[in-house]
């Protein structure tokens, strides 16, 4: 039987700084809730604004993969090598961390905020950091579609334990996403605009996981609907 917890927008924790305000999904760094729990191995789900010139420093604190989704304006990511990438809106940065390593993230514009997620999922199997190329994607081309985003990995590098799509609707467009294994978990964020989820309803920047299902209904219900959805595997 379908089992299923909203995380609404309101209820999340908020961390602030003279540089960046944190809006947090699940318990994250000192902000703790008995119902804000990890939901398997998703660890973390950062909402970040980041004040213009800012730069936010990021320790490592277990082994994990980090997905950087730039929302509002670019930004760029620094690691422990010291090389620079700029992230752009319309694309991801996923990379796999072991304990203890540190980043940066900047923005880069003189006037305006960046906003971006920060989103964790714990791998103990992570025994040496890698940085995968920002994996693109067009939400105009695909439109009322979800799209899959596909990070180039090498044989040598290691398989990713999740998988990872984003899609923007019009109204009342519907879709279908079908899970790879029943026993995988799902769970979506609302980034922008209003859904109905398996009779659940959905509104900006709430987060629902659901397990023990095949496939999960999506309908937007407003103009522009964006959502971004994860399998996370068992």
């Amino acid at each position: 039987m379908e089992q299923g917890k909203i995380f609404l927008s309101e209820q999340r924790g908020i961390e602030e700084s003279e540089i960046s305000k944190t809006t947090m999904t699940f318990n994250s760094n000192a902000y703790f809730d008995e119902h804000k729990e990890p939901f398997r191995n998703l660890t973390a789900l950062n909402d970040q604004l980041l004040v213009p010139r800012g730069k936010l420093e990021v320790s490592v604190k277990e082994a994990s993969h980090l997905l950087l989704i730039p929302i509002t304006g670019d930004l760029f990511y620094q690691g422990e090598n010291k090389d620079t990438k700029e992230v752009n809106i319309g694309e991801v940065k996923i990379n796999s961390f072991v304990a203890g390593s540190k980043f940066n993230i900047h923005n880069p514009y003189g006037w305006d905020f960046i906003n971006f997620l920060q989103i964790w999922i714990k791998d103990e199997s992570i025994v040496q950091n890698q940085s995968l190329k920002p994996a693109a994607f067009n939400m105009n081309e695909n439109f009322n579609h979800l799209i899959p985003i596909l990070p180039t990995i090498t044989a040598s590098q290691k398989a990713l334990p999740f998988a990872l799509s984003i899609g923007q609707f019009g109204g009342r467009s519907e879709t279908i996403y079908n899970l790879k294994d029943k026993k995988n978990a799902f769970f979506t964020f609302i980034i922008a605009g209003a859904f109905e989820i398996n009779g659940r309803l959905m509104h900006p920047r709430d987060g629902l996981a659901l397990w023990d299902i095949n496939s999960i209904e999506i309908e937007a219900l407003s103009p522009e609907a964006t959502l971004l959805c994860l399998e996370l595997f068992a």
